[in-house]
């Protein structure tokens, strides 16, 4: 057998080192175009969630205004402040709840490994992209599973694939004049998968544009950066899944992708891909 000589290891090692560095360097710059597209996102969504904001502080101010009066009265109506107080509390509350959905998915944090519940994580961006919807006159419908198992991964980037695939739905039908604006949101699982369907009656897609879709820069929107559906694959074969696209028998576009399941995923794997560490 031939032996390698002191200055092939020598190559060998550096070149190691060097495509380590590489390495590094494509993931940190995946981690930085992943979090621009979540910021570009949420700026879309910036008069939805305006509105969104507004409407449980207008609330809260409204009872504030109502305790005060019951207060003042001779005597005071101490039960009736009270349910005032309530409701001033509950209308913050979910005035905070939407700030804080909207800061997890524009901060930067390193990726990590929870174990997620999906239909809990679309009803979230669901309440983040209610304005949207409202705004754009759409009909939205959900049939999440409640036999769905749990999946392994970063919480945040998987949003941001269903944020994606929710947004780009609600595009491609707010173009339409006399067409139903149906958004239909599925979860269902098998033994091999979790799955996750996004559905809506838009235009559709064209067989071109389906074998270019998920390619870098690829986009049919005229201010789009075309990174959205390719970083969303790329998170998603991350986690150990498949993201991939179909026409929606009669009219638009079905988006689909799948995760394995706790427990089948393979969760050393996922942690390198995500770069994190369970140890």
């Amino acid at each position: 057998m031939q032996q390698f000589t002191d200055k092939q290891i020598e190559l060998v090692t550096a070149f190691a080192a060097q495509a380590t560095i590489a390495l590094e360097i494509t993931r940190q710059v995946q981690m930085e175009l992943a979090h621009a597209t979540r910021v570009v996102a949420m700026g879309h969504l910036t008069g939805s969630l305006a509105h969104e904001l507004k409407q449980p502080l207008s609330a809260a101010a409204v009872n504030a205004d109502a305790s005060s009066l019951w207060l003042m009265r001779e005597p005071p109506q101490i039960e009736n402040a009270k349910q005032s107080v309530q409701r001033i509390i509950e209308d913050v509350d979910r005035a905070s709840a939407v700030i804080d959905r909207v800061h997890n998915l524009v901060k930067k944090a390193a990726p990590r490994t929870d174990t997620i519940n999906i239909n809990d994580a679309i009803l979230e961006i669901m309440t983040v992209v209610h304005g949207e919807v409202v705004k754009n006159r759409i009909r939205v419908q959900t049939q999440l599973s409640d036999s769905l198992p749990r999946v392994r991964g970063d919480r945040v980037r998987l949003q941001q694939v269903m944020l994606n695939l929710i947004i780009n739905a609600i595009q491609a039908m707010s173009g339409l004049t006399d067409s139903i604006r149906e958004l239909r949101i599925s979860t269902e699982s098998t033994k091999e998968e979790v799955r996750v369907a996004v559905r809506d009656t838009g235009p559709g897609l064209s067989a071109d544009n389906l074998q270019q879709l998920f390619e870098p820069f690829f986009t049919t929107k005229p201010s789009g950066m075309g990174m959205g559906l390719s970083i969303c694959r790329t998170i998603v074969e991350e986690h150990g899944g498949r993201l991939w696209a179909n026409e929606n028998e009669p009219q638009g576009a079905l988006f689909q992708f799948a995760l394995p399941p706790t427990d089948r995923a393979d969760l050393d794997q996922i942690d390198a891909s995500l770069g994190t560490s369970r140890y």
